[in-house]
């Protein structure tokens, strides 16, 4: 059995939220610069078709203006997952004391307190990890690709590696922990 017992910082919760958007968007944004790719070159191709036939390209404009615009917002969300995680922290997780994650051989329970109280716990079952993320201070660990604990490793007891090897035995889809060096 692990036990992890620390407060839980912002940037505890920014890390298990940029980690697991970054995992479970990473498909999706391949799909989606593709076809923006292939709206832009379509558009081009559109636009210089219509200037040489004399046709009006005014439509074609706004449309390589809209794939751009929209390709900015999609390059640029890291920025407002960051920003979702600051405020969920603000508004639900700031109050508590402190949070202890136990890991044991099937599941992971996460607890949070306040003033020695437990105010809020989610159980986790450990057949349901999806991906793992280790960076300097903290392991988390992504379940069914949107829930997520955060296991500090200052405040853990038990051994990391026996942890970790734990961890890999139960990540689906042939996975193995992914170190991560910014958030």
């Amino acid at each position: 059995m692990f036990e992890s017992r620390f407060n839980f910082t912002l940037e505890d919760n920014i890390a298990g939220t940029m980690y697991t958007t970054k995992k479970k968007n990473k498909k999706l944004a391949i799909v989606v610069y593709i076809l923006l790719a292939i709206c832009l070159v379509m558009s081009i191709v559109t636009l210089v078709l219509d200037i040489i036939s004399g046709a009006s390209f005014a439509f074609d404009i706004f449309l390589i203006i809209f794939v751009i615009a929209v390709g900015t917002m999609y390059y640029f969300s890291p920025k407002f997952w960051k920003k979702s995680a600051i405020k969920t922290y603000q508004e639900y997780i700031a109050p508590n004391n402190y949070c202890v994650v136990i890991i044991d051989e099937d599941s992971c329970k996460v607890s949070f307190f306040k003033e020695q109280e437990e105010v809020s716990k989610m159980v986790l079952d450990l057949n349901n990890i999806t991906a793992c993320f280790e960076d300097e201070f903290r392991l988390v660990i992504v379940f069914n690709k949107t829930n997520f604990a955060v296991v500090k490793k200052e405040g853990l007891k038990g051994n990391i590696q026996e942890l970790k090897d734990l961890i890999e035995v139960h990540l689906k889809e042939n996975e193995t922990i992914e170190y991560m060096k910014k958030i």
